[in-house]
């Protein structure tokens, strides 16, 4: 394989060429090292410095994909792009179970979606036992850790096409296909305005899967919390009616560049 220039970081030897060989052997071991932690039951404080590991290396491996794209090797920015997605599916499902700790149960839930769909991204390029191994850990922890949430939001409105992130054009003039991966960045629609908001739909596969009910209606004219089934302070009119709380709409993005 081609040469790559060190960077000054953890894992990697300092001073010197190294192959891509070599920077997939530390990808490997590092990966390896978070699973170990990758659980319930292990040290909360591991678990955070695991996680800020994986930050790090997403920058070492983030740098090593810009130095192939500028030699325009589409084929090793797109693995370098792999490895990106990840170690952000790592650092995700790391955050995970540190928030479920801090009881933060709805930012534990998304953090698990964005471990869920960088798994998605990353099995664009490369499909292999280990990644379905990881996607199929994922949906235990969601059918077993998480409500079953039966419906979501999944908002209606109006917004602009867009331009694309590839070529930074108008969406509608450019050659690009969304959700494509292309030197090593997926393909998406940004910089979208919107135009109105009229609705919203209670779906059961939405297009974003954050939008979820996070109250339902209880006894006593109170609310009470999907995660916890606890209930609220808030009060609802006693009217025969059924009410829920949700979250509309998510403005969240993965590291996709």
């Amino acid at each position: 394989m081609g040469q790559y220039r060190k960077f000054p970081k953890k894992l990697i030897m300092a001073n010197k060429n190294i192959t891509f060989t070599e920077i997939k052997d530390s990808y490997d071991e590092f990966i390896d090292s978070c699973a170990k932690y990758n659980s319930f039951t292990r040290s909360e404080e591991i678990q955070k410095k695991k996680y800020t590991e994986c930050q790090e290396q997403i920058q070492v491996i983030k740098g090593y994909k810009q130095q192939a794209i500028q030699k325009e090797d589409e084929h090793i920015a797109n693995q370098f792009f792999h490895f990106q997605c990840m170690l952000n599916s790592m650092a995700s499902s790391l955050k995970l179970w540190i928030e479920l700790k801090d009881e933060k149960y709805q930012s534990a839930w998304c953090s698990l979606i964005d471990a869920q769909e960088y798994i998605e991204i990353a099995i664009k390029i490369a499909d292999y036992d280990g990644i379905r191994n990881m996607e199929y850990q994922f949906e235990c922890i969601e059918h077993a850790v998480f409500p079953g949430w039966s419906l979501y939001n999944s908002p209606g409105h109006t917004e602009t096409i867009g331009k694309c992130s590839i070529c930074k054009t108008d969406f509608i003039h450019c050659d690009h296909i969304e959700n494509k991966i292309y030197m090593g960045q997926l393909c998406q629609r940004v910089d979208r305005k919107i135009i109105e908001a009229n609705h919203t739909a209670m779906v059961e596969s939405p297009y974003d899967r954050r939008c979820i009910m996070t109250k339902v209606s209880g006894e006593n004219n109170k609310m009470i919390d999907y995660f916890t089934w606890e209930e609220t302070d808030d009060l609802m009119e006693k009217d025969g009616q059924y009410y829920v709380e949700g979250v509309f709409f998510s403005f969240h993005s993965l590291d996709v560049n």
